[in-house]
């Protein structure tokens, strides 16, 4: 004779067979949310972008319409977006579950420079990247970019020496540029600045934000003390060493050292060597 089920036992049984239920529901229900269209893609929005098309900028992200937003990878989405767009230095992605919209917030890379080659003038944006090739320079607030050998393409990345440039002169305020004309990449790991006064500088690459802001104070000391345009050499560290376009490339010039103030560097020698 089978033996009677208890009344703790039966309890236990039905209870179980309640969880059971409910997790079943609880299944159904969640399947039939992750399968609504309610929690699918059905709005994107592109916002911050004001050369790159909002088509360009969407299909970079890999995001798709009717998407689940379950699905929705928002960092490596926007890391794509910056990888794939090199107008884009900074991508953000947000999703708003109730409207079902994807919002995704870019900040486009400045022009910084103005590359010149015999074949015209190119817009050079803050990674290297040739933006656009334009009638002329004129009037541009841009430092004018020259290299030897250096040929560009449109919506292609300059040559490596062109784009640390690039990257340097995207911490330089504009305002510490009034008066540059001209930098010349020498390929070497520095520049050649050439300024609106017939002074030249060279500068390393690496140290181009600094030695820019050094610049005016330094021309100012030399030519308090009398000394006429040359070449002033802020490569290392100071004292800076100035040598009159007559003795280069191959004489010596005794002048003052300067320090990165434009003064007079304690201890230094007033024996400096000119920079050919």
């Amino acid at each position: 004779m089978p033996r009677q089920e208890t009344t703790q036992e039966r309890e236990r049984r039905k209870a179980r067979n309640r969880r059971i239920v409910v997790s079943f529901f609880a299944f159904i229900g969640l399947v039939a949310v992750l399968e609504s269209p309610l929690a699918r893609v059905r709005h994107i929005e592109v916002s911050g972008n004001t050369t790159v098309p909002m088509a360009q900028i969407v299909a970079s992200s890999g995001i798709a319409y009717g998407e689940s937003l379950w699905e929705v990878n928002r960092k490596r989405a926007a890391s794509d977006i910056v990888a794939k767009v090199p107008m884009v230095d900074h991508a953000a992605i947000s999703v708003s579950w109730p409207s079902g919209t994807v919002s995704i917030r870019v900040h486009e890379r400045d022009v910084v420079a103005v590359y010149a080659d015999p074949s015209g003038f190119y817009e050079l944006m803050s990674n290297g990247y040739v933006y656009q090739k334009i009638p002329s320079a004129m009037g541009l607030p841009y430092p004018i970019v020259t290299a030897q050998d250096s040929k560009l393409s449109v919506h292609g990345m300059a040559p490596a020496a062109v784009s640390s440039v690039c990257r340097q002169l995207a911490s330089v305020p504009a305002s510490e540029l009034i008066g540059v004309s001209e930098i010349h990449v020498n390929g070497d790991g520095t520049v050649t600045l050439y300024l609106d006064n017939d002074f030249e500088v060279l500068a390393d690459v690496a140290d181009l934000r600094g030695s820019v802001a050094a610049i005016q104070p330094t021309i100012r000391y030399f030519v308090g003390k009398g000394y006429r345009p040359g070449l002033i050499d802020l490569t290392g560290s100071p004292p800076y060493r100035y040598t009159p376009f007559a003795s280069l490339p191959n004489s010596n010039v005794k002048t003052p050292a300067v320090s990165s103030r434009g003064g007079p560097a304690r201890g230094t020698s007033p024996n400096t060597t000119s920079h050919s």
